[in-house]
């Protein structure tokens, strides 16, 4: 089915950004570092990761490391979260394939995001260091941008979708479906019984039409009125 004009355009742009950054150069031992980085990252805080910690982890020399990735750290940051975004872009685009419909293309995407951040650890610290960095602003202002574009996209799909849907505020409702799926790792576990696996994301749909159907953003106003008349 095509879907909406908007919806559309939105997943040609996604479709876009995926290619714009080269992997072509990460060999095994790149790929060695950057998984290094993101699991101490994970476990002990972005902050506290030096090249002297990654190569302890693979018994290496610190210079060595800047053999692969000259630039360092922030080097290492930039191929980590980028390296991510497509990751997860990839898996949204391959999601839009499963859906016939625009009620279809709200669960599959919801229940993709679910799973991705609970099977994927690296999907969180990704978060982390994207919110983290509108405080303390140290990610290279390019790379800034870059990220900041590639979350605002998944948050206009989901405010495109539930427009095509018929649901007013789609832009505020999205961002708080993103909100809710990226903690997902906070109020539900996974599992390796598919039962299991099936009753979380049907929960973290269920969650995300709540708040499709929830008019709580237009409370405020008719509550100043009640305290107006009061």
């Amino acid at each position: 089915m095509a879907f909406s004009d908007k919806i559309e355009a939105i997943l040609e742009e996604l479709r876009a950004s995926v290619s714009t950054f080269d992997f072509s150069d990460v060999g095994s031992k790149r790929l060695g570092i950057l998984n290094v980085f993101m699991r101490l990252a994970a476990a002990r805080g972005y902050a506290a990761v030096t090249m002297r910690s990654i190569g302890a982890e693979l018994k290496i020399k610190a210079p060595s490391i800047y053999s692969h990735f000259p630039n360092g750290r922030e080097e290492i940051t930039e191929y980590c979260l980028r390296w991510q975004s497509r990751d997860y872009a990839e898996s949204v685009l391959a999601t839009v394939q499963t859906a016939r419909n625009h009620d279809e293309l709200w669960d599959a995407l919801v229940r993709n995001h679910c799973k991705q951040q609970l099977i994927n650890p690296n999907n969180s610290l990704w978060d982390m260091i994207v919110a983290s960095d509108r405080v303390g602003k140290f990610l290279p202002p390019p790379l800034r941008h870059d990220m900041h574009e590639r979350l605002n996209l998944f948050i206009r799909l989901y405010a495109a979708v539930a427009e095509a849907l018929g649901f007013s505020n789609s832009m505020e409702k999205a961002r708080a479906v993103m909100s809710l799926l990226d903690c997902a790792v906070i109020w539900c576990d996974w599992s390796t019984d598919p039962k299991v696996q099936t009753a979380t994301l049907t929960k973290a749909v269920a969650f995300s039409r709540g708040v499709l159907t929830s008019e709580a953003t237009q409370r405020p106003q008719a509550l100043r009125t009640a305290k107006v008349d009061a």
